[in-house]
């Protein structure tokens, strides 16, 4: 059996910072005995149409040195979904009228949110990948980066008047522990950016 879907209706149903779509699907499906039948459903579908759908994550990694273990910058954030302080990547929104592209977008928020430029900067997926989705209601996706040993910025971009962050760097060792569902709260994105920027590591020996 065969599906197919298309929309045949989308209306906003809010927007703030968020913007919830009501997209109404037409379902088509091909039975094996090529009979088919319709039907239409209704969903919420949010996302960030002002971005273009679009953010971007990166984490930022530090070589080992003597007497230092390799390490990365992660920021420790208040997350108002959950109503909790939570680790990520440094990440946000492209925007149009200030970035070129994604990894302009990436380098804004490295600077923002960790206060680290520069580096050796690696888009972990395709030139030609549209993003991976965040989540499977949600039209945002996000393409993931990893910058290798960037350097303190003396002039950090400014921050969001709603973000509350502490920078916070982990070594390795403490960084696999919290992907693997210890006691804190960690944000999908960033995660998948973790285990595809540690694969990359691996395999240029950094690690």
């Amino acid at each position: 059996m065969s599906n197919r879907w298309e929309i045949v209706g989308e209306e906003r149903a809010y927007s703030r910072y968020l913007t919830v779509f009501d997209r109404k699907i037409r379902f088509s499906n091909r039975s094996q005995t090529d009979n088919i039948t319709t039907r239409e459903l209704n969903y919420d579908v949010v996302g960030h149409p002002r971005s273009e759908f679009k953010f971007a994550v990166v984490l930022p990694f530090h070589s080992a040195r003597p007497g230092l273990e390799a390490s990365v910058t992660l920021v420790h954030e208040y997350c108002q979904g959950p109503n909790t302080m939570g680790y990520s990547a440094p990440a946000g929104c492209y925007e149009p009228h200030k970035h070129a592209n994604l990894e302009e977008c990436a380098r804004a928020e490295l600077s923002e949110e960790a206060f680290l430029r520069g580096g050796e900067w690696i888009r972990l997926i395709s030139p030609h990948h549209p993003g991976i989705p965040e989540v499977k209601w949600c039209a945002n996706r996000f393409v993931p980066f990893l910058v290798i040993d960037p350097e303190e910025d003396p002039h950090p971009g400014e921050r969001d008047p709603e973000e509350d962050i502490q920078i916070v760097k982990v070594t390795i060792s403490e960084l696999k522990n919290m992907l693997s569902g210890g006691t804190v709260d960690m944000m999908l994105p960033s995660i998948t950016t973790c285990y595809m920027a540690l694969d990359v590591l691996k395999e240029r020996g950094l690690l």
